[in-house]
């Protein structure tokens, strides 16, 4: 009967997990997080980003993106979802998204521009410093037809 019980235990987290990811490759969000990968690290590879930007607290802070599988407390896990596009994209969607959509710059619209706050700064959101950060993400917004950063100014946001 034990062996029963831990069987199924094993078979509702395989299943819990497997349903986590949301397929977010060749979608708006995608062109986003490209966008704001390529503003951190100066490339277009999400695996770049993912080892200048994600680390286990960030990635745990997403809530534990994991592939069909694979166990969230496994170190392995963490490693696996960082070789895999989809997994990270999941990861900066959950990071930033534990923030409450929170509007960085003020406009009344939470987008690209305030994923790009939250994911360099956490909820206090911060003015990026570097200019080449700008000028790369804005760069590829255009080219993906998002909204670009006019303003680097902080303002007063509302962290609930």
């Amino acid at each position: 009967m034990k062996t029963v019980v831990v069987c199924l235990m094993v078979f509702v987290s395989c299943i819990q997990y497997s349903e986590q990811l949301q397929n977010l490759l060749n979608t708006s969000m995608h062109k986003c997080i490209e966008c704001l990968c390529h503003a951190r690290t100066g490339c277009y590879r999400r695996s770049n980003c993912a080892s200048y930007s994600i680390n286990r607290t960030y990635w745990e802070t997403a809530g534990y993106p994991t592939l069909p599988g694979d166990d969230p407390n496994s170190s392995a896990s963490y490693t696996r979802c960082m070789g895999n596009e989809n997994c990270i994209l999941n990861t900066i969607v959950g990071y930033t998204s534990t923030f409450n959509n929170l509007d960085c710059n003020c406009d009344g619209t939470y987008d690209c521009q305030d994923m790009l706050k939250l994911h360099l700064f956490g909820e206090q959101c911060g003015s990026i410093m570097d200019s080449n950060q700008v000028r790369r993400f804005n760069n590829c917004a255009r080219m993906n037809s998002l909204s670009q950063m006019t303003s680097n100014t902080l303002c007063e946001v509302d962290a609930q």
